[in-house]
């Protein structure tokens, strides 16, 4: 599915440049921009989107929500998946890559709560405003996220912290 998205996204790509625009009428034209951005969305819900159903954890989840864990070296990807909390633990989940893996996530990230020192948020990478969990040792662990003020006081209230 996942190959078959990224030749479509060529071929409608090729089209769009390729093609002169005085060729197809303008309304089917500018479709196809529409229809790109749309191919586009699929391919990144399929690649990266992982849901909580999707999840097999014994552990009640108090919250989660979609994110990307900044890695250690600035030249590498955002890890994108799922950021959960357990009422032990902080952990990130991610879509196997593996054909036939019958749990299709993977835990890639995770960290018992009693590590974490504490929270702050901002700018954790670029332009890009998230979260950091300071933990214990001079470590640390950011997170970038949508809509961070909104999220901040429910990570807290999941993490069973008093804001004082």
């Amino acid at each position: 599915m996942k190959n078959l998205l990224k030749v479509l996204l060529l071929a409608i790509f090729a089209i769009i440049v390729f093609m002169p625009a005085n060729k197809l009428p303008p309304w089917l034209y500018w479709s196809l921009f529409f229809l790109m951005f749309g191919v586009l969305y699929l391919f990144y819900r399929y690649s990266y989107w992982v849901t909580e159903k999707s999840i097999e954890i014994e552990d009640e989840i108090k919250y989660s929500t979609f994110c990307g864990l900044v890695p250690p070296m600035a030249s590498e990807d955002l890890v994108r998946g799922r950021l959960i909390v357990t009422p032990e633990e902080v952990a990130l989940y991610q879509k196997s890559e593996r054909r036939g893996d019958p749990s299709r996530v993977k835990k890639v990230w995770s960290i018992s709560i009693e590590e974490i020192e504490q929270i702050s948020t901002g700018k954790v990478v670029g332009f890009r405003k998230g979260i950091t969990f300071t933990l214990a040792g001079e470590r640390d662990a950011k997170f970038t996220i949508s809509q961070m003020k909104k999220k901040r006081d429910l990570i807290i209230e999941a993490l069973g912290w008093n804001e004082d």
